[in-house]
């Protein structure tokens, strides 16, 4: 049996949500920020900012649409 550890490749695996963004038809994800109050990130095609804040409460859904509202 083999009791060596893997190479560690020096990254940390960060905190992510799943983002439909509606109006552009595609699936993204988006990190947490620094300092863990919400997450931020942009459509690959129009890059839109989203922001989602994290609330004290939370909720148990990893995976959101965005819509553009008119």
């Amino acid at each position: 049996m083999r009791t060596d550890k893997p190479a560690s490749t020096g990254y940390k695996k960060r905190k992510y949500i799943g983002m439909y963004f509606e109006e552009c038809n595609v699936y993204s994800r988006i990190y947490i920020n620094r300092g863990k109050t919400a997450y931020v990130g942009f459509c690959p095609v129009c890059a839109r900012k989203v922001t989602v804040k994290i609330g004290k409460d939370g909720v148990s859904s990893r995976f959101f649409k965005s819509t553009v509202q008119k």
